[in-house]
């Protein structure tokens, strides 16, 4: 019974934390709406593991990192970091409003300590493993998460980083990829196909690999706790835009990854959303 409620509480928490994400995208009529459906749980279950409080939300020498170096899900993010009250909520009323704190890129030195839970953000696709190194080898003793997409991982720049983690066996750094087989404009098969072989590809380079459903919260948060005898990596079954998918056919790759939405298609995302409740 206890964990039936813990299950039935957990999809309270995401269909409200889902209904903020398309609150705020539909109040500005744009934003990464697809990217931040399809990896809400693992945003959830990253903050929720990681060990990040109110308590040592500044104690960016020792605390835990989580590093979303995917970037295009920051909705997403903030949603998922103003429930759990690591961020006010009254600041997602400020996303991609001219002089807000949150929109595309939060850089924690100029928008302050109201976003200290904003580990990383530039906005560019490809850096945060980097990060992720650089936080990690800079204290042994934390764990820091790194989310990545399938298509980012055509940046050159990722597969550095995964080379220099094997090489100097970084245990304390966990990638998760958020594998959803799409990108901007079209499936990753009909670009460069990052996203099918993606299993083989990482134990061969030398990660202890794990695969969940990345709808599950409760499946990703056991990835990210297990054991690993090297340094791990974790992949998430997700489907971008997921309760949304239909907008895929309307309004084509690039405008269902983000786009500035027409009333029309506002006022069917504000319909579904009132079905579900």
């Amino acid at each position: 019974m206890i964990s039936a409620t813990i299950q039935m509480s957990k999809k309270v928490i995401m269909r409200n934390i889902i209904q903020n994400i398309r609150e705020t995208i539909c109040k500005r009529r744009g934003g990464h709406l697809s990217s931040s459906l399809g990896c809400v749980e693992i945003l959830y279950a990253l903050y929720t593991t990681a060990n990040i409080n109110k308590d040592n939300i500044k104690d960016f020498q020792n605390r835990d990192m989580v590093v979303i170096s995917k970037e295009h899900c920051r909705v997403g993010q903030v949603c998922t970091l103003a429930h759990l009250g690591l961020i006010d909520k009254k600041l997602l009323d400020t996303y991609l409003h001219d002089n807000g704190t949150l929109g595309h890129d939060i850089y924690n030195f100029v928008a302050g300590p109201q976003v200290s839970a904003v580990d990383y953000g530039t906005g560019s696709l490809g850096h945060g493993v980097g990060v992720g190194i650089g936080l990690a080898m800079s204290n042994p003793k934390r764990l820091v998460y790194v989310l990545v997409g399938d298509g980012e991982l055509q940046e050159g720049s990722l597969w550095e980083g995964f080379w220099f983690i094997i090489q100097h066996n970084i245990k304390n750094i966990t990638i998760v990829a958020d594998r959803n087989y799409m990108q901007i404009d079209n499936y990753t098969k009909n670009i460069v196909d990052t996203s099918s072989n993606m299993e083989n590809i990482m134990a061969a380079a030398g990660f202890d690999v794990l695969k969940c459903d990345g709808h599950d919260v409760k499946e990703i948060q056991k990835a990210l706790k297990a054991k690993n005898k090297k340094p791990k990596f974790i992949i998430a079954e997700t489907i971008k835009g997921k309760g949304m998918e239909f907008l895929l056919n309307e309004l084509g790759f690039a405008r269902f990854h983000h786009s500035v939405l027409d009333q029309e298609y506002i006022t069917k995302i504000l319909r579904k959303m009132q079905g579900e409740k």
